[in-house]
C-alpha cells in the first residue's frame, strides 16, 4: 500500500499549529525521522511530489513500507492489536459547504462532544472487533461481493482503526455530527455479520426507516413499521426498498434550483418506469413528508441521529460493554440483543416522543463443531497456525488491553 505523506516545512508547520494536526511533534523531527527511514532502507519514497501553482491540482509524495521494515516488524511480534490512535487527535472535525476542514475556537458545545466522544472511544478501545474469517476467506468473500473491482477485494480492512470522529458539515454545529473512521463501518455490509467482538459472536440492530420515523414523529404520525415498504398500489414493489430509501434521503439532501437526477443503482429496466416517474411515485407515496422533499432538511437529520447514536453508545460505555456505531444501526455481543433494541427505542422515545421500530440481524461468527467424547485441545502447533482474528485477540490481550 502506497500513502501520500507531505513533509514540507511550511505543509508540516501548517499543520501543527491547526487544531486538526499532530501537535506533539514538530516538522523538523518529522523530517529527521522520515528521512532516518529512508537513508536505512525502511521506508521506500515510490512517486516523488509536484506542484502546479497555476495547475489543476497537486500531488504530495508516495511511500511504501520496505519489504525489511515488514519482515522486521514481523520477527518482532509486532501485531496491528498494539496500534492505537493518539488520545489527542482531534476527533470534533467542522467541514465548509466544499468539504474542507474549518479551524475554530473554543466552543462549548464541541468541548462537551469531545469530552463524550473520549468516553465512547475508550469504550472501543478496550475491545478486540475482528472479522471471524481467514484472510483467505476474506479475499474470496470481498472478491464475490466486489466482482471486477479487484482493487476492493484486495484492500486490507485496517483493524487498527477501532475509534471514530464526528464531522459537522455546512460551518454548522446542528448538522451532520455523525460518526465515522472505525474500519467496521467502511466494509461491506454483507461482511458484517462476521464480525466478532472480543471473539464472541454479535448482533446488528437498526432503527428501520430512521430519517422517516424520525419525521414521522416531528409531524406526530404514528410512524410505520417499516416506513420504505410501500404499497404495491403506488407502483412501487418491496424488492425495489432498498432503491425506495436511497431516492427517499436524497430528496432529503437535495436542495436548490433544478431537480434530483438519477441516483446511482436507478434504472428504467430493473423499475419499469421512467426516472421522473420513480421519483414521483415516491414523493407521492408520502403525502405528509413531501413538504421536506428539496429542503435539505437530511443533514439537520443527520444531527439529531447522530444525538441519538451518542446517547446509545454512552449507555453501554458505562455498563463497560462495546457497543459499535453504523451510522443508523449498532453491533453488539449477541448476548446483548435485548438491551440493546430497548436502549435504543427508550432514547428515540426520549428525543422524538414516540416509540420507533427497529430490526436485527445475528452474526455468523464460527461455527464450531461439538463432540461428546472429550473436550477440546489446543497443541502448541495448533496455536501457532491459528487464524488470523485468534492471533490479533491474543495479541490484544498480551499487549495489556484486557477485555472486560
Amino acid at each position: 500500500m502506497e500513502v501520500g505523506i507531505a513533509s514540507g516545512s511550511n505543509s508540516l508547520q501548517k499543520l501543527k499549529q491547526s487544531r486538526y494536526g499532530p501537535s506533539f511533534i514538530s516538522a523538523r523531527s518529522f523530517q529527521d525521522a522520515l528521512q532516518i527511514l529512508i537513508g536505512t532502507g525502511l521506508v521506500i519514497r515510490t512517486t516523488g511530489a509536484w506542484y502546479e501553482p497555476h495547475g489543476p491540482s497537486n500531488r504530495t509524495a508516495r511511500y511504501q513500507a520496505s519489504e525489511a521494515l515488514l519482515h522486521g516488524l514481523l520477527r518482532n511480534g509486532a501485531s496491528v492489536a498494539a496500534l492505537r490512535r493518539h488520545r489527542a487527535a482531534e476527533g470534533i472535525r467542522l467541514k465548509d459547504q466544499n468539504k474542507k476542514l474549518v479551524e475554530y475556537g473554543n466552543i462549548q458545545f464541541a468541548d462537551d462532544a469531545r469530552d463524550r466522544l473520549q468516553d465512547i472511544n475508550s469504550m472501543l478501545t478496550d475491545h478486540w472487533v475482528d472479522l471471524a474469517v481467514s484472510d483467505d476467506q476474506l479475499s474470496r468473500l470481498k472478491s464475490a461481493i466486489n466482482g471486477d473491482d479487484k482493487e476492493g477485494a484486495a484492500k486490507s480492512s485496517d483493524f487498527a482503526a477501532r475509534t471514530v470522529h464526528r464531522v459537522f458539515n455546512n460551518s454548522d454545529w446542528e448538522q451532520g455530527g455523525r460518526f465515522y473512521g472505525a474500519w467496521w463501518m467502511g466494509i461491506p455490509s454483507e461482511l458484517r455479520r462476521y464480525i466478532l467482538i472480543d471473539g464472541k459472536r454479535t448482533v446488528e440492530v437498526d432503527y428501520s426507516g430512521l430519517h422517516a420515523a424520525m419525521l414521522y414523529a416531528m409531524e406526530r404520525m404514528d410512524i410505520p413499521e417499516d416506513p420504505y415498504a410501500l404499497s404495491s398500489s403506488t407502483g412501487l414493489r418491496r424488492s425495489q426498498r432498498k432503491l425506495i430509501k436511497r431516492t427517499f434521503n436524497a430528496l432529503l439532501n437535495f436542495s436548490g434550483n433544478g431537480h434530483l437526477q438519477p441516483i446511482e443503482g436507478f434504472s428504467e429496466e430493473a423499475t419499469g418506469m421512467s426516472w421522473i416517474e420513480f421519483r414521483a411515485s415516491i414523493i407521492s407515496s408520502f403525502p405528509n413528508l413531501s413538504k421536506h422533499f428539496g429542503s435539505g432538511i437530511g443533514l439537520k437529520l443527520q444531527y439529531k441521529d447522530s444525538l441519538l447514536a451518542e446517547a446509545v453508545m454512552l449507555k453501554f460505555a458505562k455498563m463497560n460493554y462495546a457497543c459499535l456505531p453504523v451510522h443508523d444501526s449498532f453491533i453488539v455481543h449477541q448476548a446483548l440483543q435485548d438491551d440493546l433494541t430497548e436502549i435504543m427505542q427508550s432514547e428515540f422515545e426520549k428525543m422524538f416522543g414516540k416509540r420507533g421500530y427497529v430490526s436485527f440481524d445475528i452474526g455468523l461468527g464460527e461455527v464450531v463443531a461439538s463432540s461428546t467424547t472429550k473436550p477440546i485441545e489446543w497443541s502448541p502447533a495448533e496455536l501457532e497456525t491459528a487464524p488470523g482474528y485468534e492471533q490479533r485477540l491474543r495479541s490484544f490481550r498480551r499487549n495489556g488491553q484486557s477485555t472486560k
